[in-house]
């Protein structure tokens, strides 16, 4: 009701008339909450370091309990906040291998234990999914 007076004030007294509506019905602020609806999930993994490129690390729709069909129309992507991708998502089996030489003093130095985390995001009908996934070495 504030903000409706305040955007009144500002936008009323212009030649422009904006209706603003006195208070927001049901079914927009129904609407506006599915807009915005996200769910996480946590998945910790563990392996050894210096593994081979392809190496399982984990079967991510397994874990989860994802059909692949799910995984593949949310069109799931991994994201990090790093240069290199070290884990690359196959969504045709829904695992996560290895996509990178994972070098834990490179990565961690003398960090004890040592871990680097990503995302998975993939969209569903009415949310945005994400995943957060820690490796430990």
């Amino acid at each position: 009701m504030f903000i409706t007076k305040i955007l009144y004030y500002f936008i009323g007294k212009s030649k422009w008339r904006v209706f603003v509506p006195a208070a927001p019905t049901m079914s927009s602020c129904m609407l506006l909450m599915l807009f915005f609806i996200q769910s996480d999930a946590q998945i910790r993994y563990s392996i050894p370091e210096e593994v081979r490129k392809g190496s399982l690390i984990g079967n991510v729709a397994q874990d989860l309990g994802l059909d692949l069909k799910r995984l593949r129309s949310g069109r799931a992507r991994i994201v990090t906040g790093e240069n290199v991708q070290y884990a690359e998502l196959k969504t045709d089996k829904g695992t996560l291998v290895v996509n990178e030489r994972i070098d834990r003093e490179q990565l961690c130095g003398d960090v004890t234990p040592c871990s680097f985390t990503f995302e998975i995001y993939w969209k569903t009908r009415w949310s945005y999914t994400r995943l957060l996934l820690r490796c430990w070495m």
